[in-house]
């Protein structure tokens, strides 16, 4: 079935001027699944033929810009010129003040503390220009303090976004921020970079491992502050490995992903820890890669046991990849693993389960077949330009 939009769904009303979507969003000077979604977004639109339709705009000078130009999607790019993010805020949302009241406003997970009085300033003239607001939410929006979640709560009845959320999980959290949930998207994978096909040579960082012989048991993701709300629990990787070393599996855990540390620090906890547990040669913490697949492909199991992943984009990842799973029984991993593999889920906190959750996956003859049953969902409810064409919907551009 084709994706491609007919001329009349593309433009509505004036002729001189169609609807577009205005995308301004948190994190302009990282990689991070919500950007990589954005990114997509906006190949999505290009595939539909709305490439006019949206406009994203860019802290000039950022991470984010390079990302589309690299992507050859600049052209969807309004670069703003700022000393900060707080500064790219404020001006972003002036700009969209000058813009005619039928281009809608999606905000992109902008949660931050410092974006609350900001836009709890604007929202008086963001509501009384009738513009159609919403705000897509990437997390669980949850706060450490209760002074923090006020904060929230009263910016957000403020702004009255309508909410478009990444998963049900994260809808079930969201809604006393914002209780107008307009729909769930869960975030789109380009399927001509993660596929089946091993036509990209082996990472530099994995060929010692797969030397060895050893079988990659591969997480991407980024290395945080153990005990925080979206916790990535990288620390249960290695009372895993441990077991199965003890199993006789010869397993090499490999983590990938940027440490957010400003001294290295979480990645040396987490050798110190493997070192500790005597499987200081099983486990590797490798920097990020812009190009994610290659890891997938080499890889023969993932493994990502965060408790309250929100969506958990390494999942279907790995899957269109043909990557087997196991993962939290909780959150958006649990979310998604439900509908076409929820024996591969397991409670992060019993390490020796895991293990023999992995061990069975990689000797049950049904593996192929379940993932073959997960590779249809993917290309079903993760396809670049159906996601597209939902946000098209959901935000009344067409």
């Amino acid at each position: 079935m084709s994706t491609t939009l007919s001329q009349s769904q593309i433009y509505s009303g004036d002729k001189k001027r169609q609807k577009r979507l205005i995308v301004i969003p948190a994190y302009c000077h990282s990689l991070g699944g919500t950007n990589v979604s954005l990114l997509l977004l906006a190949m999505g639109f290009q595939r539909c033929g709305g490439s006019e339709k949206l406009r994203v705009l860019v802290h000039k000078d950022s991470f984010l810009e390079e990302y589309f130009k690299d992507a050859n999607l600049e052209s969807f790019m309004e670069l703003i010129e700022a000393d900060d993010s707080t500064q790219f805020f404020k001006s972003a949302l002036s700009w969209v003040m000058k813009q005619p009241k039928d281009y809608s406003l999606l905000l992109d997970n902008c949660v931050w503390r410092s974006f609350l009085p900001i836009l709890t300033l604007f929202s008086p003239l963001l509501r009384l220009s009738g513009r159609r607001i919403y705000h897509f939410c990437h997390d669980l929006a949850l706060s450490h303090n209760y002074l923090g979640y006020l904060a929230r709560k009263f910016t957000f009845a403020c702004v009255a976004p309508g909410a478009i959320c990444n998963s049900q999980f994260t809808a079930g959290h969201i809604r006393r921020l914002m209780p107008d949930i307009r729909g769930i998207l869960y975030q789109p994978v380009d399927l001509e970079r993660f596929n089946v096909l091993h036509n990209d040579s082996a990472p530099l960082g994995l060929e010692p491992i797969l030397r060895s012989g050893a079988r990659v048991m591969l997480t991407p993701s980024r290395l945080n502050k153990p005990g925080i709300i979206n916790d990535k629990n990288l620390r249960s990787l290695i009372p895993v490995l441990a077991h199965l070393k003890l199993m006789g599996q010869n397993y090499h855990g490999v983590v990938i992903g940027p440490d957010a540390s400003s001294d290295g620090s979480y990645t040396r906890d987490l050798l110190e820890s493997a070192e500790s547990a005597g499987i200081a040669d099983r486990f590797t913490v490798l920097p990020p890669a812009l190009d994610i697949a290659p890891y997938y492909k080499y890889a023969d199991v993932v493994v990502t046991l965060s408790p309250r992943e929100p969506f958990g984009r390494t999942v279907v990842e790995a899957i269109a990849c043909g990557v087997p799973v196991v993962g939290s029984c909780t959150g958006g991993i649990n979310e998604i693993l439900q509908h076409f593999a929820p024996q591969w889920t397991v409670d992060p906190n019993k390490p020796a389960d895991i293990a023999r959750t992995i061990i069975n996956v990689a000797s049950d003859p049904n593996t192929k077949d379940l993932l073959r049953k997960g590779q249809a969902w993917v290309e079903t409810n993760c396809n670049v330009a159906i996601y597209a064409k939902q946000m098209m919907q959901l935000t009344e551009i067409i």
